[in-house]
Parts: structure tokens; sequence; C-alpha cells
């Protein structure tokens, strides 16, 4: 650290060499802790930001033990699935195996400790990007999309009329209920967006 200050190329290089985030996460994550917003963490800033990775490191192992549950070292895509399509995750499995690839880096197809930091880190910001987009989207917040809360939403984004988008919720409303739950959303945004 130079100065008071250190820098957020800086401070991403850490968070990749320490947690393994990609680029792009390791950038978002030091931009929460640059609360007045000047482009550097102060050394205040810095401070909390360290304790953070500190933090994660230590709920890292935890949340590795969990997924692991045979406890052989390595999580394997039917550990990650069975973590990832519950709660609070209700990943759909073909988000679940992208990730998998995605953090995979030996192609051996299990994670070791190390590529568990960045697949983890990313399950949770995908899952929390997610649940945001749920929110702003679920206007009567009762925990499920009606179509005409998703219908205007892929009229924007894809330029579909209300019949195509109606059908294309209809072709992810897989129990039948005439709404989307956030499984049922995060399927449907992944097709979108590949997110």
């Amino acid at each position: 650290m130079s100065g008071p200050y250190i820098s957020f190329s800086e401070a991403t290089e850490i968070l990749k060499s320490e947690l393994n985030f990609p680029e792009e996460r390791a950038i978002s994550f030091v931009k929460r802790f640059d609360h007045n917003k000047d482009g550097r963490l102060s050394a205040a800033e810095f401070s909390q930001f360290r304790s953070k990775i500190t933090e994660t490191k230590s709920q890292l192992v935890t949340k590795f033990k969990q997924f692991d549950q045979d406890g052989n070292g390595y999580i394997t895509l039917i550990e990650a699935s069975e973590i990832l399509s519950n709660d609070p995750f209700n990943f759909p499995p073909g988000k679940t195996l992208g990730l998998l690839k995605q953090f995979d880096k030996d192609g051996n197809g299990k994670l070791d400790i190390e590529e568990f930091a960045g697949f983890y880190a990313e399950a949770k910001a995908t899952n929390e990007e997610m649940a945001s987009r749920f929110e702003q989207l679920d206007a009567d917040r009762n925990g499920v999309l009606s179509p005409d809360e998703v219908v205007s939403v892929l009229k924007e984004m894809l330029g579909l009329d209300a019949a195509n988008a109606k059908h294309m919720i209809e072709m992810f409303d897989t129990n039948r209920d005439g709404n989307l739950d956030k499984t049922e959303f995060m399927a449907l945004w992944s097709s979108m967006f590949g997110q």
C-alpha cells in the first residue's frame, strides 16, 4: 500500500490472488468499500476491505465443508447441484453446470478449495443479483411473478410483443401455476442473458 491510499487495481489484485475472484467481480467487490467514491481506498476503507477478506476466507472453509458432503476435499457437480438447486440459490441445473465448468481450472470435473473460492463468490453474487431483479419485478410482493409483472421486461429487453412474451413465460412456468417463482425466473433470465 503506497501512502494513505490503495488503488482499485491493487485491491483487485489482492482479491484475485487471495480469493480467486474473477476480474469483474473483484472490481465490483472493491467498489463497495469506496465509501467516499474517490476511486481508491483510504487506510480506513482498506482496513474494512481487509477484514471482509479475512471473514470471507473463514466463511469459505465452512461453506466448502458444507458443499463437500463426502469429505473427500472436492466439490462434485452432484454436491454443488444439491446445494445450489435449493434455497436460497434456486439455480437451474444448467446454471450450476456452467459455474462448475467456468471455475474448474484443471478440468477434472470437480472443485478444490481454491477453485471453489471463485465458484462460490460467483454463485453468491449471481444469487444476490437475481434476488434483486426478482424483487424489483415482484410489484405486489407475493413471492411470485405474474405474467403482467414479467411481460413488460420481456417486451423492453427482448422486443417481444405481448403474445410472444406470455408464451415465453409459459415455457418456463414448470409447475404450471401461471406465475414464475424464483427458480423459474432464474431459468428464464439465464436463457435470455446467459447470466
